[in-house]
């Protein structure tokens, strides 16, 4: 069986994906994802990537929608999303567009059966509608999808006449990302799965990482944003204020980013470059991050308890944050407010590390990916194939 995963080109996005795409892969089905821009990390999934957008560059893209569209831009500055999406699908619509021509090319000449798409790639629903075979979606957090991509696509309408596709069409199925614990909602979108966190692989170098001989904790911005013009390291710095007066030692995980610009570090503040952190967690004793659900989800497999400290151009206070916070697994503060109390109350206050204990208990109860992928080709794949 062929199965294709599309993503739009983000890193989180992909990650997301990724322990699906094995279990598919490890049970002897051909795999094919979909991705652009960071498609040099996509490769060290292991898995065949085709690069459906050659030269995109997200950061630029979203810039230029927004110069294009005033309304548009007064919101993505002013508001955050919420469980109706259906307002950004000007956005979502434009960051899709590039993927979707060599999408297509590869749904024409590879034929998949299947194909499973993270909740921001309208694109891989559009796939699934030009091959004539079932969609699974992985959501991304915790907001409801709702006729999000139905509004996205009113603003696709050219392609969807070139490529013959009347309507999208509901997913026909869908997998949550967090488990019902930390779900703030009274009904979930679909199946739950159990998050097996993929960081990216890394030489850890002769051994294992060790435990360090006094408090570790991690600071993490997410896998563009620290890097990017459009974010800066300003965020960073603030949080480096709040850590200097804390007795822990502090790495800076930001990836392949020049951090000159944040001057000379405190004493008990270091940086490590781009670094597993599924591996680095467990032998921390929390993380400070911006609210991304991949780093979410690692730090509860480690058991650490977090601190999200939040942007307001950060969507993670609406798909993360509300669910740390029905969870008890961490703080959930923003960047204006953070302060060292805060950072060692999370260290000490031990109602968050048994919190992220149940959670951890919790997920490990719930079908794996293995699991899930045999039981959407039982369901979907045969009923699509007797319709054919």
């Amino acid at each position: 069986m062929r199965v294709l995963f599309s993503s739009i080109p983000g890193i989180s996005h992909l990650f997301a994906l990724v322990p699906l795409a094995w279990a598919f892969r490890a049970s002897g089905h051909e795999v094919v994802l979909a991705f652009g821009e960071y498609t040099d990390k996509a490769a060290t999934t292991g898995l065949e990537v085709v690069d459906v957008a050659p030269g995109y560059d997200g950061m630029r893209l979203i810039e230029q929608t927004l110069e294009a569209d005033p309304e548009l831009a007064e919101r993505f500055w002013s508001e955050s999303l919420s469980d109706d999406p259906t307002p950004w699908s000007p956005l979502f619509a434009a960051i899709n567009r590039p993927l979707i021509e060599e999408t297509m090319n590869i749904v024409d000449q590879w034929r998949p059966d299947l194909v499973v798409y993270e909740q921001a790639a309208t694109v891989g629903l559009l796939a699934a509608a030009r091959a004539g075979v079932p969609a699974v979606q992985r959501n991304m957090g915790i907001v409801r999808t709702g006729e999000m991509h139905e509004a996205t696509v009113v603003h696709l309408a050219d392609l969807m006449e070139r490529y013959g596709i009347a309507a999208v069409p509901k997913p026909d199925r869908v997998l949550e990302y967090v488990p019902p614990s930390m779900l703030p909602h009274d009904e979930p979108e679909g199946w739950f799965m159990r998050e097996v966190p993929y960081t990216g692989g890394g030489v850890l170098g002769d051994r294992l990482p060790e435990q360090p001989t006094k408090r570790r904790v991690v600071i993490t911005m997410g896998t563009v944003r620290p890097g990017s013009d459009f974010y800066g390291l300003e965020p960073v710095k603030k949080i480096i204020t709040a850590a200097s007066t804390v007795d822990a030692e502090f790495l800076l995980a930001l990836g392949h980013v020049d951090t000159t610009p944040l001057g000379e570090l405190p004493a008990n503040v270091r940086s490590i470059g781009w670094a597993p952190l599924a591996a680095l967690f467990r032998t921390c004793a929390g993380v400070i991050h911006h609210g991304g659900g991949g780093t979410t989800m690692a730090a509860i497999e480690a058991g650490i308890p977090q601190l999200l400290a939040l942007d307001p151009l950060d969507q993670g206070n609406e798909t993360t944050g509300p669910a740390v916070r029905q969870g008890g697994i961490g703080i959930v503060t923003t960047l204006e407010e953070i302060e060292s109390s805060m950072i060692e109350q999370l260290l000490t206050d031990d109602t968050y590390r048994q919190a992220t204990l149940r959670v951890r208990e919790e997920l490990a109860t719930l079908p794996s990916p293995a699991d899930v992928a045999a039981r959407l080709i039982d369901e979907l794949v045969p009923a699509a194939r007797a319709a054919a």
